[in-house]
This record gives structure tokens, sequence and C-alpha cells, in this order.
């Protein structure tokens, strides 16, 4: 199971680092810069988790997943609220994706070493693809919500082939 788990929070971290990146375009570039560095250690950190047999780095990567969210409320404060102009919803759901990080490696590590119990292939394929679609879920409507996602050519269409253009 902690195969599962340590997928989990790759995939976690996979839409968290998405977003920051995400969100890099059309920030400040005070703000810019952190998300940057963030979204690609977290992006990093995902794959790693995916392939190393134990969680990467669990107890510095358990505290550096809560610096973004530490990140995002001195922005909302500093900015008066506004957040100079970042995005609410991708924010929200990255911070959210974080938490998520924190709060599974915290789990993991109170578990301790145990001795790995065999999962069957059809309940490992199940657990694998339902992290992937709830991951996939939340993190389409945050790309969406971002300043990239609004210049996203839509699904199906060609730049130059609508006939409005």
């Amino acid at each position: 199971m902690e195969a599962v788990v340590r997928a989990w929070l790759g995939f976690i971290a996979l839409g968290a680092g998405l977003i920051h990146l995400a969100l890099v375009i059309g920030s400040p570039l005070g703000i810019a810069i952190p998300l940057l560095i963030d979204g690609v250690a977290e992006f990093g950190w995902g794959v790693f988790a995916f392939t190393a047999p134990r969680l990467p780095l669990a107890h510095l990567a358990r505290i550096a997943a809560l610096v973004p969210i530490l990140g995002w409320v001195v922005v909302l404060l500093a900015g008066g609220g506004t957040g100079f102009g970042l995005r609410a919803l991708p924010m929200l759901v990255a911070s959210l994706f974080d938490l998520a990080v924190a709060i599974g490696i915290t789990v993991v590590l109170r578990r301790g070493a145990r001795e790995p119990r065999p999962i069957g292939a059809t309940r490992y394929l199940i657990s694998m693809g339902a992290g992937a679609l709830i991951v996939a879920a939340l993190t389409t409507p945050a790309l969406a919500a971002t300043e990239a996602g609004e210049y996203a050519v839509p699904h199906g269409d060609l730049p130059g082939s609508h006939p409005s253009h």
C-alpha cells in the first residue's frame, strides 16, 4: 500500500507544480520567480516520489510543502487582499495539494518502516487510476483559471482555423 500512497503524493505534487508553473505567466517578477522555483521543485519531487522506493527527502519535503501556503498568505497580506493579481482558484487548489502532501508525508513518517503488505495488481491499478483522476479533476479547472489557461487554444481548434479568426 505504501507504493500507492507514494504514487498519490507524487500525483498531488505534480498537480501543485503544474499550477504553480502556470501561475508564473502574468505574475509580477517578484512573485513569478518563487512560483517558478516552487513549481519546478514540486514537479521534480513528484516524479521522484513515483520512482523511489521511499518518499524522497521526506522530512524536508514535508516542510517545503508548507512554504507555498505561507507564501500565499504573505502575498495576500502584502497585496492588501488582492494578491497582486494572482488568481484565487489556482492558488487555493495548489495550497490544498501542498497541504495534502504535507499531511500525507506526516502519516507515512508516523507509520515508520513497516513490512510492505502486498497489494494485488487490480487493486493497485484501480488505486492509481483513482488518484490520477482526482488530481486531474482538480488540476484542470485550476489551470484553466490561470492567465495561461485563458490563452490556451480550445480543444479541437487550430490557431486560425476557427471561422471567427
